[in-house]
């Protein structure tokens, strides 16, 4: 397996089971969330790492489609961290014991200057930024979706004693693309067991 490709494993009921052998120091290198071990999500839902409503939604949509069978084309994500862009993919593929594999690769990373609303180890306040969870952008008011360098100046955050904590969900960009991305996956395999061609 490549060291640019992470696979974790859910059981029946959203149970993480499983990461790969990477996944740790993979999660160590965001920072998002301080230190992340494999001890501390393998017997944990994967609900409890999952913020957002719509990316929620997302993921269960995902999911109920892989349990039906029905084939996952690979979904675009960035994972960045304080200091480089990444650009990732996942896919979802059911086990034959109901489990669903995920598989998450690095496409490309960008270097970036730092930036601490990324960095786990800053002093946060109460306040909450939302994070969108596929293109990183950040939610500035009224509902517009920036770019986080361009998301702290708009929040003048660095004038701030603390940064804010992040909650994620999606911009409604991604989640529209996304949504499709799953209902043309669905769309041929419906037509295919209905006869139609």
């Amino acid at each position: 397996m490549s060291r640019d490709t992470f696979i974790y494993r859910i059981d029946t009921a959203d149970t993480i089971v499983s990461v790969s052998d990477n996944w740790g120091t993979f999660a160590d290198a965001n920072a998002w969330s301080g230190p992340l071990h494999p001890e501390d999500v393998v017997g944990h839902k994967l609900w409890d790492f999952i913020q957002g409503l719509e990316t929620r939604h997302l993921y269960q949509e995902v999911f109920k489609r892989a349990r039906r069978g029905t084939p996952c084309r690979p979904i675009p994500f960035r994972c960045d961290s304080p200091t480089e862009r990444r650009y990732l993919e996942f896919m979802a593929k059911t086990l034959s014991d109901g489990s669903i594999q995920i598989t998450s690769s690095i496409l490309r990373k960008e270097p970036r200057s730092s930036v601490s609303l990324l960095d786990a180890n800053i002093s946060r306040s109460t306040g909450m930024i939302t994070v969108c969870s596929m293109c990183k952008k950040i939610r500035t008011p009224p509902s517009q979706w920036v770019e986080i360098e361009e998301g702290v100046t708009q929040l003048k955050l660095f004038e701030l004693d603390s940064m804010p904590q992040l909650t994620h969900g999606l911009c409604p960009a991604c989640y529209e693309s996304a949504m499709l991305e799953l209902d043309d996956v669905e769309t041929p395999n419906k037509a295919i067991d209905s006869g139609k061609e």
